[in-house]
């Protein structure tokens, strides 16, 4: 902190009164994990981190969420990392999903969806159905979101790129749950994310209410009367929490829903007043997460259901038809990746498919029509059309892993940890093509081999722990 903060140092005083101490010397939350559903279980990472002799405990609200104890080995240089197994997760970002706890089927909307952590686990909860729009404004951000959404193996989603503030316009009653984690002062954190003392101020604070008011009210409009959605920051500012709830509250037809009692009793409720301001008895109904007092991130959490509506929806979006697996504009190409790769042809009924120059993407069947304003894609990247065949990527590889039947490269423990540590390995005789890389049976990803070289397209290179 090289220049204290006025403002912000008075705003905590008055917040947390004597706790103020306590707050700022809270310990780091601890490193957690949340098992990927869509790919493997909950025993069979336990499994892999005692093989590993790594230390962890459950998550006390999630069941496919794991606190790791000692992080003394880098989980994220595991092949099973790589496979999508699991995901860094902080433990309170596991909180909002949980409570807002989307159903198979369901369509949802992630208003503020990058970089993923909370898109990526409700994919999993809905268990790969229905349809989860993802936003974010960012293209940067959601370059993140896409490589983390296609790494879990999801097929029940589309991306979006506009300003959250429009969403409800757009979309008016479309959606059955809305989660907004809102942009916000990050005041949760701020004990072990100092920078956050250098800018904020009591102007900047009150810009940020203002800009997640707006995101509030877009999220009601999309949300169907019933529907429920769940508010989250990691903040503890009143402002941006309990006060701007009570607005909503006070303007729209909206009630506070309770959270499962098992999960409430963990945390403390949320307030009631606050510098002479009152605001109703149910907001106890949503959550604070103190860092010093419950060793994780400083969180709000509350579950809203839209009573009614304040003007009639109107329906003015547009959308465009996913094709099925015997439209003549797929047909063929299916039938070639299934002649280039051995996955039986009768796999590909189970999904639809969107085309796209050279592109082939696939969803659930569950999703016939997307909205189209401002739409960047859906679904798993099954395949590029290339020169020499269907590249499948490392995604799509893992994916289908069980049907794919041919051009199964086996490579040694040395060539494996050659390709993840360079990028390439020596293949002799091998000749030039597309391939699945095969290790001890099962196709694990997409190698491309030239002059008797293979190479893998890696995120980054690491010494890969098996």
């Amino acid at each position: 902190m090289e220049r204290e903060n006025k403002f912000l140092k008075a705003y905590l005083k008055d917040l947390l009164g004597d706790q103020i101490t306590r707050f700022w010397n809270a310990r780091p939350e601890p490193r957690a994990i949340r098992v990927n559903t869509i790919k493997t279980t909950v025993a069979e990472v336990k499994k892999r981190l005692e093989q590993w002799n790594v230390p962890f405990r459950p998550v006390s609200f999630n069941p496919e969420g794991l606190i790791i104890e000692d992080d003394h080995m880098p989980l994220s240089q595991t092949l099973d990392f790589f496979l999508g197994k699991f995901y860094y997760q902080g433990v309170s970002s596991q909180l909002p999903a949980v409570v807002l706890n989307p159903q198979k089927g369901d369509k949802v909307l992630d208003l503020a969806a990058s970089p993923g952590s909370k898109s990526t686990q409700m994919a999993a909860m809905m268990d790969n159905t229905g349809f989860l729009v993802l936003n974010d404004v960012s293209m940067k951000r959601i370059q993140a979101l896409n490589t983390n959404i296609q790494n879990i193996g999801s097929v029940n989603y589309a991306i979006y790129r506009q300003p959250g503030e429009r969403i409800g316009n757009i979309l008016p009653e479309y959606f059955d749950k809305v989660l907004l984690d809102a942009p916000c002062s990050a005041l949760g954190i701020i004990h072990s994310h100092p920078e956050v003392y250098s800018w904020l101020s009591a102007k900047r604070l009150a810009k940020i209410v203002e800009q997640q008011r707006q995101l509030l009210v877009s999220a009601y409009k999309a949300l169907k009367v019933g529907g429920e959605m769940v508010y989250s920051t990691c903040s503890i500012s009143p402002e941006e929490n309990e006060e701007l709830i009570q607005f909503m509250l006070d303007h729209y037809p909206l009630e506070i829903v309770e959270i499962a009692p098992e999960i409430h009793k963990l945390f403390l409720p949320g307030l009631t007043e606050y510098q002479n301001k009152s605001f109703t008895p149910d907001m106890t109904r949503a959550i604070r997460i103190l860092p010093h007092l419950h060793e994780m991130e400083g969180f709000f959490v509350v579950k809203l259901r839209k009573t009614g509506r304040r003007h009639k929806a109107v329906k003015t979006y547009h959308t465009f038809k996913t094709l099925a697996y015997n439209h003549p504009d797929v047909e063929d190409d299916l039938r070639q990746i299934s002649e280039q790769w051995g996955i039986p042809e009768d796999t590909w009924q189970r999904y639809r498919y969107i085309k796209t120059r050279d592109r082939l993407w696939m969803v659930n069947t569950q999703i016939k029509n997307i909205p189209q304003e401002n739409f960047l894609n859906a679904g798993l990247l099954l395949g590029e059309k290339r020169i020499f065949g269907w590249k499948l990527p490392n995604d799509s590889i893992q994916y289908f892993s069980r049907w794919i039947t041919k051009r199964h490269l086996a490579v040694s423990e040395e060539q494996l940890r050659e390709l993840f540590n360079t990028g390439m390995t020596n293949v002799p005789g091998v000749e030039k093509g597309y391939y699945a890389l095969s290790w001890q049976g099962k196709a694990i990803g997409s190698l491309y081999v030239e002059k008797q070289r293979a190479k893998i397209r890696l995120m980054h290179r690491f010494k890969v722990i098996l």
